[in-house]
C-alpha cells in the first residue's frame, strides 16, 4: 500500500526523532548524558573532515559547560536536506542547526520560521558581525540565522597538466575552450562539476553576454535559456566538461579532469588532496567574457546557524551557537575549511596563529573585502529550478528536442 504525502511525511518525522533520540546510529553520534540539566540537539551537514572538528568543538562546549548536553546529527548535503525538511514539517528540528542560504526563504519567509537571534542578543556576540553580515539572516526584521563565511564557486586547477603542455590557466571562456580542446586529446576533460556549479557557470556567461540578471522584471527569458543550453552543449563538444556524468571527486586527483568547480568552503577536502597525488593546486580568476555586460558571479553565505523556533531551550541553544560562530577553541579547530570566518573574533583568533592559508583561504580572497560580486538571489540556488534545466538540457543535447522547444518546455515548468 502507499501511503499518501502527509503519511509519509508523519512516518518520516517519527523515524527521524527516534534517530535523534537513539545512540544506536553510528554515522549520527547521538550522545546521552543523564547529569546535565539542560539537554540540546545539534545538526549539520559535511564531510568526513568536518565531522571529525565539528565532534570535537561541541566535546570542547560540553566541557566549559557542565550543565549543557549536546546530541548531534550530521549527514551528507542531500540527505540533510530531505531530512530537515520532515522535521520542519512536524516541529522536531534540531534546537541549533547548520542551514543553507536559500532555505531561509524556503522555511522562514515572513521571519517566523526560525528563533530571532535578536531575543538571545545577551548570549550571543553579535558585535562580532556587521549590520551588513547580520542581514544576510534577516527576514520580517527577525535574525533568523547568522553567516559563517561567504562562499561563491571557484575555479581550482591542477597545474602541474598545465605546465606539462605548456597551457596558461583560462581566465576568459574562450582560453577554458582552448585548454579543453588541449586536455581533449588526452583524453582529459577540464572541469569535474556536479549540476549545481555547472547551472551558475552557464548563467554567469549568460549574465556576461547578455546584460541581463537570472532572475528579477528583466529577467532570463526563453532566449536566455536556449542560449545556455546550446553553450552547454559548446561546454561538452570540446571536453570543457564531462556532461551528463555523476562528479566524482576522484576525476581530480587521478588526472581525468584537470580542473574542478567548487564552493569555497568545499576546497580543503576536494581539491587540496590533489598535492597527495603528485599535482599542484592553483586557484583560477573568474571566467568572463572581455566585453561582459555583467560580473555573472555571485557570492552568498557559505552557510548559517539558525535555531529552532519551536526550541524549549533557547538559552541554551543561544550558548552553543555563539560557541561556534565566536569562540577562540572552535575557531582553531575550524580553521577555514569553511572559508574566512565573518566573526572577528574568530578572524582575530586565526590570524593571531597563523592560520590564514591554504586553498580555502585564498580562494576567499579573490572575492575581495568586501566582496566584488553581488549577493546571490536564492532562485539561482533552488534544485527544483536548475533540475528542471538539466532535464530539458539532456533532451536538447541528446537528440530528443530542439534547444527552442527544451527552452519552451522550460518556460512553461518554471512559470507554473
Amino acid at each position: 500500500m502507499k501511503l499518501g504525502k502527509y503519511a509519509r511525511t508523519a512516518a518520516l518525522c517519527t523515524s527521524i526523532a527516534l534517530l535523534l533520540s537513539s545512540c544506536a546510529n553510528a554515522d549520527s553520534v547521538t550522545r546521552t548524558k543523564t547529569d546535565r540539566t539542560r539537554k540540546i540537539y545539534f545538526s549539520w551537514w559535511g564531510s568526513q573532515l568536518r565531522r571529525s572538528y565539528t565532534l570535537e568543538m561541541v566535546d570542547e562546549f560540553e566541557r566549559l559547560d557542565s550543565g549543557i548536553s549536546v546530541m548531534t546529527y550530521s549527514s551528507d548535503f542531500s540527505g540533510y536536506k530531505e531530512n530537515l525538511d520532515a522535521l520542519m514539517n512536524c516541529g522536531k528540528n534540531a534546537d541549533v542547526m547548520q542551514i543553507n542560504y536559500s532555505w531561509i526563504d524556503e522555511y522562514s519567509p515572513d521571519g517566523e520560521g526560525f528563533y530571532d537571534l535578536y531575543q538571545l542578543s545577551d548570549k550571543i556576540a553579535l558585535s562580532n558581525f556587521s549590520e551588513e553580515e547580520l542581514a544576510y539572516g534577516e527576514r520580517g526584521g527577525k535574525l533568523n540565522a547568522i553567516p559563517i563565511s561567504l562562499n561563491a564557486v571557484t575555479f581550482y586547477y591542477n597545474k602541474t597538466l598545465f605546465e606539462q603542455r605548456g597551457l596558461t590557466i583560462p581566465a576568459t571562456w574562450e582560453e577554458a575552450i582552448e585548454c579543453a580542446e588541449a586536455f581533449k586529446e588526452d583524453g582529459i576533460y577540464l572541469y569535474e562539476t556536479a549540476d549545481v556549479y555547472l547551472w551558475l557557470m552557464l548563467a554567469a556567461h549568460e549574465e556576461q553576454i547578455s546584460g541581463k540578471p537570472v532572475f528579477g522584471a528583466n529577467g532570463f527569458g526563453q532566449e536566455n535559456f536556449r542560449s545556455m543550453m546550446e553553450f552547454a552543449k559548446v561546454l561538452s563538444d570540446c571536453g570543457a566538461i564531462n556532461y551528463g556524468s555523476e562528479y566524482k571527486r576522484e576525476n581530480f586527483f587521478e588526472e581525468k579532469s584537470a580542473a574542478q568547480a567548487l564552493w569555497i568552503s568545499d576546497a580543503e577536502y576536494y581539491a587540496a588532496p590533489i598535492e597527495e597525488y603528485g599535482g599542484g593546486l592553483v586557484i583560477g580568476d573568474y571566467l568572463t567574457e572581455p566585453e561582459a555586460l555583467r560580473d555573472g558571479w555571485y557570492v552568498k553565505p557559505t552557510s548559517l546557524y539558525a535555531i529552532s523556533a519551536d526550541t524549549k531551550n533557547p538559552e541554551a541553544a543561544a550558548e552553543l551557537l555563539n560557541y561556534l560562530l565566536n569562540d577562540e577553541h572552535a575557531a582553531r579547530l575550524q580553521g577555514v575549511e569553511k572559508g574566512i570566518p565573518l566573526s572577528d573574533s574568530a578572524l582575530e583568533t586565526l590570524s593571531a596563529e597563523n592560520m590564514l592559508s591554504g586553498p580555502a583561504y585564498e580562494a576567499s580572497r579573490k572575492l575581495g573585502d568586501p566582496p566584488a560580486f553581488s549577493l546571490m538571489p536564492t532562485e539561482l540556488e533552488s534544485s527544483e529550478i536548475y533540475n528542471s534545466f538539466f532535464e530539458q538540457c539532456d533532451q536538447f543535447i541528446f537528440g530528443q528536442k530542439t534547444s527552442e522547444q527544451a527552452a519552451a518546455d522550460l518556460m512553461e515548468i518554471i512559470s507554473q
